[in-house]
Order: C-alpha cells, then sequence, then structure tokens
C-alpha cells in the first residue's frame, strides 16, 4: 500500500509539472505573437501619430471596405447640411456626423510601435488578408489606403498598414467598430436637416406657395430673439423650438431612390397638388418641402393604403415615405405655441 501511494504521488508531481511547463509555453508563444518584431528604425519610431498633420483635413473621398460592402463618399459643398454625399452602392446623403467621426478616431490614432513590412510579419498580423481597408483621397488625387490586421483584445490594439508606407504600425485601436457599419449607417435619413436654433421664419401654405393660401406661420424677431404668429406677437419660444425639434427629428424608413420611369412618374402625380408645401427659412438658406396626399399605392411598394405620405426637399433628389401618424406635424394649431408642448398634439 505504501509503494503504490508513493507511485501516485509522484505520477501526480509528474503530470502536474508537465502541464504547468505546457501553460508557460502557450503563455510565451501568445506573447511572442502579439509583441513581436523590433522596431524598424529609430527613425520611424519617432512617429507618434499615423497621419501628417492636415492630411485628414484635406480629405476629400473616403472608400471604405468591410465585411459588409464598399462604400465610396465624397465631400460636397453643394447642399447645405450636407458635407458627404455617399457615390456607390447608391447615390444618398452621407450620414455627416458618422463620416467625421470615422475620421476623427483616424486622426487621434497613436501608434505604439513600428515593425518591418516583411512577409512573416504581414502573415503574422494578418495583413494578408484584410477585412477591413479605409482610403482616403486628397483634393490633388492622391490616396492612401489604410488596412486593418490583428486585433490583441488583451489591449485593444491593433495592427495596420499604409499603401504608401512600408511599415506596419501597432495603434490603438479606433473608438468604432468599421466592420458593423452597413448601408442603412451611412446613409443620412434626416428629412429637415436644418438647425432649429437658427430658424427665423416658417411658413405652411394649403396646396402650393403660388396657388395655396397660408395654413400657419410664424417667425422670429432678429433682436430680441422672441417668436410671433399670425395672430400672436407673444408665444412661447420653447414651444416653437420644440415644434421644430420634432420636424428636425423627423425620419424616413424608405427614400425613393431607386425606381423606374413609370413609378417615377406615379410619384410625380401625387405632388401635383400637395397637400401642404413648407417654407423654412434661416439666415443663410431657404429650404422648401412638398408634402403629398396620403398615398394608395405606388407601383412595385408594398405600402399600406391609405397609411402613408410623401415628401419631396428642395436639397435631397429623391422622394421620401412618412407614416401618416406624423401628418399631424403640417398642420399646427398657433395656440398650442403658447398653452403647452407641441409634442402633447403629435405623439
Amino acid at each position: 500500500m505504501l509503494i503504490n501511494l508513493e507511485i501516485k504521488k509522484s505520477s501526480a508531481s509528474t503530470w502536474l509539472l508537465a502541464l504547468f511547463s505546457f501553460i508557460i509555453l502557450l503563455t510565451g508563444i501568445y506573447s511572442d505573437f502579439f509583441q513581436a518584431p523590433t522596431e524598424l528604425t529609430p527613425e520611424m519610431s519617432n512617429y507618434q501619430s499615423l497621419f501628417k498633420p492636415g492630411q485628414i483635413l484635406g480629405v476629400q473621398q473616403i472608400i471604405l471596405k468591410n465585411n459588409l460592402g464598399t462604400f465610396h463618399f465624397e465631400k460636397t459643398t453643394q447642399l447645405p447640411d450636407t458635407n458627404w454625399q455617399m457615390i456607390s452602392p447608391r447615390s444618398l446623403p452621407a450620414n455627416t456626423t458618422l463620416i467625421k467621426n470615422i475620421l476623427n478616431d483616424l486622426n487621434k490614432v497613436k501608434i505604439r510601435n513600428v515593425h518591418e513590412m516583411d512577409a512573416i510579419n504581414i502573415s503574422n498580423y494578418s495583413l494578408d488578408n484584410t477585412s477591413i481597408e479605409v482610403t482616403l483621397i486628397g483634393s490633388d488625387e492622391k490616396s492612401a489606403t489604410l488596412k486593418f490586421g490583428l486585433v490583441n483584445p488583451l489591449d485593444n490594439s491593433t495592427y495596420v498598414s499604409l499603401s504608401d508606407q512600408q511599415a506596419i504600425y501597432h495603434i490603438d485601436n479606433i473608438g468604432m467598430s468599421l466592420n458593423t457599419l452597413n448601408l442603412g449607417s451611412f446613409v443620412d435619413t434626416r428629412i429637415f436637416t436644418f438647425n432649429p436654433s437658427e430658424v427665423n421664419h416658417l411658413t405652411i401654405y394649403k396646396g402650393t406657395k403660388e396657388r395655396g393660401s397660408v395654413r400657419f406661420e410664424i417667425h422670429k424677431d432678429n433682436k430680441t430673439k422672441s417668436w410671433s404668429g399670425r395672430y400672436s406677437k407673444n408665444l412661447k419660444n420653447e414651444a416653437v423650438l420644440d415644434y421644430l425639434s420634432n420636424l428636425a427629428d423627423l425620419r424616413s424608413p424608405l427614400i425613393l431612390d431607386k425606381i423606374n420611369k413609370d413609378l417615377e412618374k406615379e410619384i410625380e402625380n401625387y405632388f401635383e397638388k400637395p397637400t401642404y408645401e413648407v417654407e423654412i427659412k434661416t439666415s443663410s438658406y431657404t429650404y422648401t418641402y412638398q408634402i403629398s396626399p396620403l398615398v394608395k399605392a405606388l407601383g412595385g411598394i408594398k405600402l399600406e393604403k391609405w397609411q402613408n405620405f410623401m415628401i419631396k426637399a428642395s436639397n435631397r433628389n429623391h422622394a421620401v415615405v412618412v407614416s401618416r401618424k406624423f401628418l399631424g406635424l403640417f398642420n399646427p394649431n398657433e395656440k398650442s405655441l403658447r398653452s403647452f408642448p407641441v409634442k402633447k398634439l403629435f405623439y
């Protein structure tokens, strides 16, 4: 019995020692894999930022490729409140806030280490088959493609390469996950793109401005910043701002950009006699919006009868579909801007 007991103890000790050695070996391999090669050169090690000063500000086009598609954007000054336009896969206003956040994240990236661009490092850091690429094109048409490779979850870092530089950079991972962005993320679904605080005048016409009549009108005094209506000179500023914010918050689930000639004609017919026309003025721009009657049907598009209407904006290329529950926004009562918050009227 004593001999068997000693044998068992010896066997257990041997297994524990082997397990401990195996764990140490795995840890060493893992550490070497993530922290491997030496820095490229002392000169390259002095780099702190991935991009040169002002390089991000000069970007005019962006091409982002991830597992969900390839998206091409171009900077524009043709439309107010829209700094970026999507070129492909659809021609639509881009989510300017999202584009700016991506560029800001790239501009703030700090380099931890610089490694040699060789076959072993390219493979080790998964830069030979990347799923995320960002191409930045400047006003001089020069481009730089940033490829994202291996992500180290231990310290939230990643490895990238730039097409115009022969180096691999170990950097802090950027703030957002570029691989989860899809077409819906990039499209600006706003209908009213004005800043509510910058509006000076709003008029809603029954029918069109040329052939209709004024249904509702408010304006702001530039000196006192107080709001007045057609029947009252003392509107509640908070209520007016609340109403304008409700308009600015309106989103469309369907943009009518991919249409054939027959559908285009159908849409035009609805706007021949719009229910309302809205004119909104700021100090720098005048926006106009036409509100269609309720839609019975649109060929090829699944819509419930009489449950939606369309809006066509002067600073947008395509009409959009909106649920009829928001139609009340275009038939406000001036008294509501004096007595209680406008949200209670429409929601």
